[in-house]
């Protein structure tokens, strides 16, 4: 399916993994900073991408897919007296420096427990991002973490943060066509202006047809309760996050991963051209 792989000549600083298909779809990934920093369809690219944020080891990147690990959105203040109240919002993954590898059909990438993730996570794991492009030309993403504690269940509440291009006097007039979509566009001031409007995962595929770039098809899998849209006024992207709870899911809801055991949520784009 996937048959050669290439350096991206643009490196912003880091070295970037690219996989590149026979049709011209490509992955690119950077292992220093944990995420994916690029996807085209067919040569089109998707994603945005800030590259200052990427290049500042300070900042949390802009762009891109980051991971949220192992919690997806903030603690509130009144669950900052439990064991996890000192997570960040979105957890640390997106902080930290994985390890990448090229397989036939896409770029695999791991992190694993160490003394800084444990210092607020006192849990040993093994978290994998196995990406690639499906044969019907979609792209695929894979969320996996293995608990590697011999007798404790480790909780989790992860999701993922795609960040896609859209100019930003665009985006009153994306549309969501699929169950829940209706509520987000009547609610457009609200994330356009930094306020995440939230939705159960509709567990049917989600169409988003976003102008000067194409339709974008969801598909996200049950593992992801919720989907959440945000963005920021005057930036030119929207972020369709699938995540598996709301802010603080990880000490009111978690999912417990027991003992040497997995656990996985997937998410599937397809992608049509304007």
């Amino acid at each position: 399916m996937i048959e050669n792989s290439k350096p991206l000549e643009k490196q912003y600083g880091f070295n970037i993994e690219t996989f590149t298909t026979p049709l011209g779809s490509e992955v690119s990934y950077c292992a220093e900073r944990g995420i994916i920093v690029s996807v085209k369809f067919n040569g089109q690219e998707v994603l945005f991408l800030d590259e200052a944020t990427l290049q500042d080891l300070k900042s949390n990147v802009k762009g891109g897919i980051p991971v949220l690990f192992p919690n997806a959105g903030p603690i509130p203040e009144e669950l900052k007296t439990t064991e996890l109240s000192q997570l960040e919002q979105h957890g640390f993954a997106r902080k930290q420096k994985w390890e990448s590898t090229k397989t036939t059909e896409g770029i695999d990438s791991v992190l694993r427990a160490n003394d800084e993730t444990k210092k607020n996570y006192p849990y040993n794991f093994e978290l994998s991002l196995i990406s690639k492009f499906k044969k019907d030309g979609s792209f695929n993403v894979v969320e996996r973490v293995e608990n590697l504690e011999a007798d404790k269940n480790m909780p989790v509440s992860f999701g993922l943060h795609p960040y896609f291009k859209v100019s930003s006097e665009s985006k009153k007039n994306i549309k969501f066509n699929f169950i829940g979509g209706k509520f987000i566009e009547e609610n457009a001031e609200k994330w356009i202006n930094g306020e995440a409007v939230k939705i159960d995962n509709p567990n049917t595929p989600m169409e988003v047809i976003i102008p000067g770039l194409g339709t974008l098809i969801f598909t996200i899998s049950p593992e992801y309760k919720r989907v959440w849209v945000w963005s920021q006024p005057g930036k030119d992207f929207i972020c369709i996050e699938p995540v598996m709870r709301d802010k603080g899911g990880i000490i009111t809801d978690p999912q417990l991963v027991k003992p040497r055991e997995k656990y996985s949520a997937t998410l599937n784009v397809g992608f049509i051209p304007e």
